[in-house]
């Protein structure tokens, strides 16, 4: 894993991301991002971000001043053998006055390998001040290959121009200037970031792909819609993907950002991911500023038990806006109880102004249904893959349950003649455990729902564990209906 590593002089704990120091010493971030070149073969490349303030300058021969920072990278490979190293000066910028240094100077490398895993020994040491060097360790993989499609490491960017002549930092014909945290603070309003994708026309063709980036919760896993896009590409040796996304009103928590590629049958191709931390406590955009509202003598002042209120917010995911969910993913353990009244009651007064307590009423019966059969000795029924189909569209038409066929998993076929917009839509649920009763969703054709074209072939895998899943259901199992429920829902 690509970890961005901090780096603080005088203690050194290299179990721990983050290193602890005194206001005297070097301070840097470190990170790395693999990428791969069609001539050239794989290639990683390394940012190391100095903070100006935290480093010692000295006179130079011109009468300004100079930090001066001895950085060594050492590469080894699997058996420890050492296949790459270099040693070299990164120099700041020179400055007339030694105290004026609030800024950042960066260094940026790139080393050639071949595919395989590596550790990077980094030292980093203040030439200007004397004390003992920094030393870091970081793991590289390398898995590029010629005939699979693959996505590089998502490039986190601070800036990308076009570029006028070719330099270290130049990619696709733009000058990219990495951005060497992962930690964005509330000055910070967008996140910028730099990917590439490989092999794309030696696998699909000339097919035309999608390219979808989106933003998620890294405890739950959930995406934030408004905080998505996507760019049709034509398959090619490379395809780049070069965005920004607004963060203003991301408050403060920890994120993923995702990239997917998907075919025109919308099956996943390659996909990539990097984490990010974000603080900006409770910034929620003009108009969903629920903090200032009054909630004497509502409905809502009626939850006093804080734990109550907090299972009944839980409760409203399925069916919550992206902003919402932010709140109850980020917000909700952190609120105190007052706070979370006002939610709760903004939340119901949103979908229905005249009457939202006969609203939260009519849901909660729902949530009380799904509780009761969808629930798990651990686990809501609200927070099952049932319970938050069934309350983010409704009831559906029918259900085929079938819990004894010979070669499959217990499973159910949900099928919806309406869902919006969209006619005849299904959703399989199966239980690959076999004890509790949490079906999973394995497939649907609803859009913006998990679509797996190997879905038979994982249904019938309980008895059938020689087959190769890599191939799509060819064949036939005895007993199997999966397919005819699926086609003709009864």
């Amino acid at each position: 894993m690509n970890q961005v590593r901090r780096l603080f002089l005088c203690i050194i704990t290299t179990s721990s991301v983050v290193f602890s120091a005194s206001a005297q010493s070097l301070q840097a971030v470190f990170t790395h991002r693999t990428f791969y070149s069609p001539e050239q073969g794989p290639y990683v490349e390394t940012y190391l971000s100095v903070v100006g303030n935290s480093v010692k300058y000295a006179p130079t021969a011109n009468g300004k001043f100079q930090a001066a920072i001895e950085v060594g990278a050492t590469y080894k490979n699997a058996a420890g053998k050492v296949v790459h190293a270099d040693r070299y000066n990164l120099l700041s910028p020179e400055v007339t006055d030694s105290s004026k240094n609030a800024f950042n100077f960066l260094d940026q490398q790139r080393v050639q390998l071949p595919n395989g895993e590596y550790t990077l020994e980094l030292t980093v040491l203040d030439k200007n001040r004397g004390t003992k060097p920094a030393t870091i360790n970081n793991t590289i993989k390398l898995e590029y290959y010629e005939n699979i499609i693959a996505i590089s490491d998502i490039q986190l960017v601070d800036q990308f121009t076009p570029s006028t002549a070719t330099s270290m930092i130049t990619k696709s014909g733009y000058d990219v200037v990495p951005f060497a945290d992962n930690f964005y603070p509330p000055s910070i309003e967008k996140i910028r970031f730099y990917a590439e994708v490989y092999n794309t026309n030696k696998v699909i063709g000339e097919n035309p792909y999608l390219l979808s980036f989106h933003i998620e919760s890294e405890e739950s896993k959930r995406k934030l819609d408004n905080l998505s896009g996507f760019v049709r590409q034509q398959a090619a040796a490379v395809n780049v993907m070069m965005r920004e996304i607004s963060i203003k009103d991301l408050p403060s928590g920890n994120y993923n950002l995702i990239l997917e590629a998907r075919n025109s049958q919308n099956e996943i191709l390659a996909t990539k991911s990097v984490f990010f931390q974000r603080s900006n406590r409770l910034a929620l955009p003009e108009g969903d500023d629920f903090s200032k509202l009054d909630v004497t003598n509502t409905f809502a002042s009626a939850f006093t038990n804080k734990n109550e209120l907090t299972d009944h917010i839980l409760s409203l995911v399925p069916i919550a806006s992206s902003i919402e969910l932010i709140f109850i993913d980020n917000q909700l353990k952190l609120s105190e109880l007052p706070l979370m009244q006002k939610f709760f009651y903004d939340f119901w007064l949103r979908r229905s102004p005249v009457s939202p307590e006969s609203a939260w009423i009519t849901y909660r019966t729902e949530v009380i249904k799904v509780n009761s059969e969808f629930g798990t000795k651990i686990m809501r029924g609200y927070a099952t893959e049932r319970g938050r189909v069934y309350l983010q569209y409704g009831a559906p038409n029918t259900i085929s349950r079938n819990y004894t066929e010979p070669s499959a998993y217990p499973y159910e076929i949900w099928h919806y003649y309406k869902l919006g917009n969209q006619s005849n839509r299904k959703f399989v649920f199966y239980n690959p455990d076999l004890v509790t009763n949490d079906f999973q969703l394995l497939h649907s054709d609803a859009l913006g729902e998990p679509f797996n074209n190997q879905w038979e072939v994982l249904l019938q895998k309980r008895n059938t564990q020689s087959r190769d899943y890599d191939n799509e259901y060819k064949g036939d199992y005895y007993g199997n209906k999966a397919k005819e429920n699926f086609t003709i829902p009864k």
